[in-house]
């Protein structure tokens, strides 16, 4: 706009209002981390399908891509292009992206760590080399080459040091490795290491999420005995000892492990990939408010462990989340807590953790036209008017509790919220205040006897 004007005439002037109105965040989008067969190591790569993560990071040529098993190819011929995918082969992390979009996952980030090489020819040599030396003359020579032998074994069969591997090193852009490579990927929300149980990584990987301020799923062991290797007994109240040691708003724990169909007998599959599926279905169907429980697993042949409701009561308290095989409406999820479910009431809820951290990112996302702006009354004004149409639209999903918006929320940005001494130092404060919806987590009848036509004759006194 012009501060002068010499020639007469009409003027017409574009002006832009500054303010933009704010879009929700994205709550379903999953980063997944682990081993891979093949496919580029340390770089997050945007999956859309399982077809799509099989192209890149299964890679075989196999007429069939609905399972990470796969299916013989044949040539016109008939002859075998490429052998069946050996289960063996098949990685963790192959069969949660699986079972994820088969849950409802739409979109993932997947970053690969190791490759698995298939050394069972090379070891199998080496082996039989072993034999020949237990037969040689020379023992002394032959327990030498033995050790030797032996050490190499241990080399193929080992995948390195993959703890170091998934927690990783930030060595800054275009250098980063393992959990640190999601910096880079700006649109995840959710965090999932399948399969991995191992004390360190989940606490690395908890530790990010709270950073990040995104939400984690993790696993419990696939047997009982491997809570040995946190210092926890082998049994439930060592698995109520998992979560106390897993404790964070931003981390749900899940039991047990789930027996997949692969084709010939069945696989056991992580369960944090099931509840990363059912995370983005309910997100999808009902919204990031709905609790994600109560909800059907798909693919889920039977569970490793069933455990009744007197065994679940004391887990549940603890914020480990169980999934559950009922006669009537089969296996579901029968959990929506935190692990800080026992320590920390107010982020007891996974829904409600989940719904603050879309709000966040909304509003971090949604106020950067107002960085360098005038830091005056009118600003003031702009930023707490679109706050409150966004937060209205939220309020008409049933996200917040209340008879009224006046009820559900509140946004103060004004010269009582910005005193002088604030504006000088280049700081605008905005706050917000809502009352999430929590779930119907214990639905309660209560029944007494009554006479017959005692109701109508206290109805009738009244």
């Amino acid at each position: 706009m012009a501060l002068e004007y010499y020639t007469p005439g009409v003027y017409v002037e574009e002006i832009s209002s500054g303010s933009a109105p704010m879009s929700a965040a994205a709550t379903n989008i999953v980063g997944f981390i682990g081993e891979t067969r093949i496919g580029e190591l340390n770089s997050p790569t945007q999956i859309t399908s399982f077809a799509d993560y099989f192209d890149k990071f299964i890679g075989y040529t196999l007429s069939d891509k609905m399972t990470p098993r796969g299916t013989v190819a044949k040539d016109a011929d008939g002859n075998t292009i490429q052998e069946n995918v050996p289960n063996d082969k098949a990685t963790d992390l192959d069969w949660a992206v699986y079972v994820f979009f088969a849950n409802g996952g739409g979109k993932c980030h997947v970053v690969s760590v190791n490759h698995i090489a298939d050394n069972s020819d090379k070891i199998a040599s080496l082996k039989e080399a072993i034999i020949k030396e237990e037969s040689a003359k020379d023992k002394k020579a032959g327990e030498a080459k033995i050790a030797e032998l032996n050490k190499e074994i241990a080399a193929l069969s080992s995948s390195g040091n993959i703890d170091k591997q998934l927690i990783g090193n930030d060595g800054g852009p275009n250098k980063r490795t393992g959990l640190t490579c999601f910096k880079d990927v700006d649109e995840v929300s959710i965090l999932c290491a399948p399969g991995v149980t191992s004390n360190g990584v989940l606490l690395e990987l908890i530790s990010y999420a709270e950073a990040a301020n995104i939400f984690s799923v993790i696993d419990s062991p696939a047997d009982l005995d491997g809570l040995k290797a946190f210092g926890l007994g082998a049994d439930l109240k060592g698995l109520s000892g998992l979560s106390a040691k897993m404790a964070s708003k931003q981390a749900a724990l899940y039991f047990p492990w789930v027996n997949v169909a692969d084709g010939k007998g069945t696989r056991l599959v992580s369960p944090s990939a099931f509840a990363a599926g059912i995370y983005a279905r309910v997100d999808n169907d009902r919204g990031v408010h709905k609790a994600p429980a109560n909800e059907p697993v798909r693919l889920a042949g039977s569970l490793n462990y069933t455990i009744n409701d007197a065994e679940q009561e004391e887990l549940n308290k603890n914020g480990v989340n169980c999934l559950r095989d009922f006669s009537d409406t089969g296996i579901r999820v029968w959990g929506a807590r935190t692990t800080v479910a026992q320590i920390d009431p107010e982020w007891r809820y996974i829904n409600v953790r989940r719904l603050f951290n879309m709000i966040e990112k909304t509003l971090e996302l949604g106020t950067k036209w107002a960085v360098f702006e005038p830091n005056d009354s009118k600003l003031w004004g702009s930023l707490t008017r679109n706050t409150k149409a966004f937060l209205s639209r939220v309020y008409g999903t049933g996200a917040f509790a209340g008879a009224s918006e006046a009820e559900a929320y509140y946004v103060t940005c004004d010269a009582s919220n910005n005193p002088q001494e604030n504006v000088d130092a280049g700081i605008v404060t905005i706050e917000i205040g809502i009352a999430p919806v929590k779930p119907a987590e214990f639905i309660v009848f209560k029944i007494s006897q009554t006479s017959p036509g005692g109701a109508g004759e206290e109805e009738a006194a009244e």
